[in-house]
């Protein structure tokens, strides 16, 4: 009987620990985010890593929450609208210590609190955007997700998306809430280039993973040599593209300028051009196809807050850089002090005659959006 006991107790035993190796007595894995440096910042996919690997954080709704199908009614009748969004993606998302902020957290307060959504029961609607996922692609992907009763987990996708309706499928999008910014141009201090015409022959880098950008730099381009460039972490320094162009990898990097400002802040890099001939980036928030009514209510809403001066200073607040290339006026050019009220399309008409050509104020001057003027700003008025 002690040989049978003894026999069973080793089997026993056995069992047991070949469980323990396989992975048994583990807690389980809710909700972990994704390795970050399998994927670019600013959300675009290096190939690093699979979609499979990309996970998504465990669903959670505020208190009271009542799920509905019809997103539209879920915000209305909750006073909460839950925003996938993409952390941490500056200056359009990031938290400290757990405090949400970013242009997109004050887009949302404003966007949300336009008549739209505020005149059914709740007054205010809460933004929710606790919804965070480790890359671009996930951002919209979080809109096709549904937790353990089937029902969805975020309401509205909003991270700078340039993608076309259905991509993913499913998922359209808003008319842009971000537009009239494009590709900048990115180089070390004391470059050579200081133009896009300096460009012939060198190398330009593009992020890794951007097909958009790298179509665009082999069409304006095409006697550059372009490299796709890693933005994973390099011997902990913050910036990828202070590594690249401090090390003379490359000559100058192509890249999204309203992210670029938060990418090169503290370094000693510079925008030889803000925004490059023929580019032009519109940023859109996603939503399910079979919420068209809310659609409609977004863009009835974008519209109206596009509109309004604290939109203006929202851009101000977050897309100007003390870090871009500037030449002094030359002969037969002269000074303009902006003043309140100016715009650069009536600058151009007064001091022009054709309110037309604020491109060529805009080009001189070197600015990224034809919005991002200060009261008292030297421009320059190119020769009439």
């Amino acid at each position: 009987m002690k040989k049978i006991l003894g026999s069973i107790l080793f089997l026993i035993l056995l069992a047991a620990g070949w469980y323990i190796h396989e992975g048994g007595f583990k807690t389980p894995n809710y909700g972990q985010s994704a390795d970050k440096d399998a994927a670019a910042v600013n959300g675009i996919d290096t190939g690093n890593s699979s979609s499979a690997d990309v996970k998504t954080p465990a669903p959670s709704n505020p208190d009271g929450f009542v799920p509905n199908k019809d997103t539209l009614k879920s915000i209305l009748s909750n006073g909460v609208v839950r925003v996938s969004v993409e952390n941490p993606s500056r200056p359009f998302y990031s938290e400290d210590d757990g405090k949400p902020q970013g242009f997109n957290v004050d887009f949302a307060n404003l966007l949300f609190a336009q008549k739209e959504f505020t005149s059914g029961d709740h007054p205010v609607i809460t933004v929710d955007t606790h919804h965070g996922v480790d890359t671009y692609p996930a951002v919209p992907d979080q809109l096709t997700k549904t937790d353990k009763q089937g029902n969805t987990v975020v309401d509205v996708a909003m991270d700078g998306l340039t993608f076309p309706d259905n991509t993913p499928g499913g998922v359209v999008y808003s008319i842009p809430y971000v537009e009239d910014f494009g590709y900048s141009l990115i180089v070390a201090k004391g470059s050579a280039v200081r133009s896009a015409a300096d460009l012939a022959g060198k190398t330009v880098g593009v992020l890794q993973g951007d097909p958009d950008v790298k179509a665009f730099v082999e069409k304006a381009f095409p006697n550059s040599k372009i490299v796709e460039l890693s933005d994973a972490s390099i011997e902990g320094q913050r910036s990828w593209m202070s590594h690249f162009l401090d090390e003379h990898q490359v000559d100058a990097i192509v890249y999204d300028y309203p992210f670029g400002v938060s990418e090169i802040k503290g370094t000693d890099l510079t925008f030889a051009v803000t925004k490059l001939d023929g580019s032009n980036l519109s940023y859109k928030i996603g939503v399910r196809k079979e919420d068209s009514a809310l659609l409609i209510y977004l863009n009835s809403a974008i519209a109206k807050v596009k509109q309004s001066p604290a939109y203006l200073d929202l851009l101000r607040k977050y897309f100007i850089s003390d870090q871009v290339l500037t030449t002094a006026a030359t002969g037969g050019e002269k000074t303009y002090v902006v003043r309140s009220g100016d715009t650069l399309n009536g600058i151009a008409a007064s001091q022009l005659g054709s309110g037309a050509r604020f491109v060529d104020v805009q080009k001189r001057n070197n600015l990224p959006n034809p919005n991002l003027i200060l009261i008292g700003q030297h421009l320059i008025i190119p020769v009439r």
